[in-house]
């Protein structure tokens, strides 16, 4: 872990002495959902990161996030760096990036690699993950294909809808794939991003005690 930190840490430095865009973020929220399944057994994040972008279209970042599960993981940090541009003046946009996740306490056990691609046509995102060892040492060969969809509601208002299928053997419990979902709506308020999300998943409550049920996620967000 420590050389990818260092990786990390070495890639922000390069970026950030070519005069690269520096941005952050912080979130408040009443869980932490990832692809449907809840991350912190359904109790309160709080979660931020920070990106640096260049012109050329490479960028770095990392994030952040408190979570609740493995015998002792209480953090998850996530590094990444990708590229993403567009297809000359198509209006078709394209991203190709890395992604380490990282689970503090738990040495390497937890620790993961994702690849991930995805193509942007008007207000859809189509992507793909793929991992060799998907949720640390050992682990199974994990696929994501994924569509996203994305409107403005007047002037400053979103709606984002998500739907996911994750594949690996034994995913969830004798399942090898499950369906993730998620409808979010954003409203700035005052300087703040309030988000109201319902999400979750196609699987029964008994696989994962209610942590993949749908339910109510609501979020407060600043970009820095």
């Amino acid at each position: 872990m420590k050389k990818t930190l260092l990786a990390g840490v070495l890639a922000c430095a390069a970026f950030g002495a070519a005069g690269a865009e520096v941005s952050g973020n912080v979130t408040i929220a009443s869980d932490y959902s990832f692809r449907g399944w809840s991350q912190t057994t359904r109790d309160p994040a709080i979660q931020g990161g920070f990106d640096i972008a260049s012109d050329s279209g490479f960028y770095v970042g990392t994030w952040m996030s408190n979570v609740k599960f493995g015998d002792d993981a209480n953090t998850e940090l996530d590094l990444y760096a990708g590229y993403g541009g567009e297809f000359g003046d198509s209006g078709v946009s394209y991203d190709v990036s890395i992604i380490q996740f990282e689970y503090i306490s738990e040495g390497d056990a937890l620790d993961y690699m994702e690849a991930a691609v995805s193509i942007g046509v008007g207000d859809f995102t189509f992507g793909m993950n793929y991992s060799p060892e998907y949720l640390g040492d050992g682990g199974e060969t994990f696929y994501y294909p994924y569509a996203d969809y994305s409107f403005a509601i007047g002037e400053s208002a979103s709606l984002d809808l998500h739907v996911g299928l994750n594949n690996a053997d034994g995913i969830a419990g004798d399942d090898d794939s499950y369906i993730d979902y998620g409808a979010t709506l954003t409203v700035p308020v005052a300087g703040i991003d309030l988000g109201v999300a319902i999400v979750g998943t196609d699987l029964d409550a008994d696989v994962c005690d209610a942590d993949c049920d749908a339910r109510l996620v609501v979020s407060l967000s600043k970009s820095l």
